[in-house]
Order: structure tokens, then sequence, then C-alpha cells
């Protein structure tokens, strides 16, 4: 398995154990910023990932949904960039 393989894999299970509820959206954030660092790809992964993230920032602190997005929708996106993320 790649460096990168290894890391989108603490990724996933970051965001299924916050998906099953039992990790909050801010440590699920802190998490995936902390593994992005090794992660080789190119910069708009790196740039739509930070995006979703404060999305999802966003959406915790209007308590779960805002005007233009839920965080059912942003963790939908996050796991498309995880697969995107994982044929590069």
């Amino acid at each position: 398995m790649s460096a990168n393989q290894e890391t989108l894999a603490v990724m996933r299970q970051a965001l299924d154990a916050h998906l099953a509820g039992t990790l909050p959206a801010g440590e699920l954030i802190a998490r995936w910023r902390a593994s992005a660092g090794s992660l080789t790809l190119p910069p708009v992964f790196g740039q739509a990932m930070e995006e979703l993230l404060r999305r999802m920032e966003m959406s915790a602190a209007f308590a779960q949904d805002s005007c233009s997005f839920s965080s059912s929708a942003v963790t939908d996106q996050l796991a498309k960039w995880l697969d995107k993320a994982g044929t590069v």
C-alpha cells in the first residue's frame, strides 16, 4: 500500500467514525488537516479538501445546516474526494 493509500485509509476511517456518530466534526476536521500534509497529490486536491472542511466547520457552527449546504452533503463530498484522491 502506498503512503497516499495509507493516509487516505486513515482519513476514511475518521470520516466513517464521524458518520457513525462517534467522532465530532471538529475532530474529523483536525484529523484530516493533520493527515493531509503527508499526501502527495496535485494542489487542486488540497484546495478542494480545504473548501469542504471549511464548509463542514460552517455547517457545524450553524447547527448542522446552513442556508446553502448541509453537513450530510459535505460528508458525501468528502467521501467522493477520498475516492478521487485514491485514483491519483
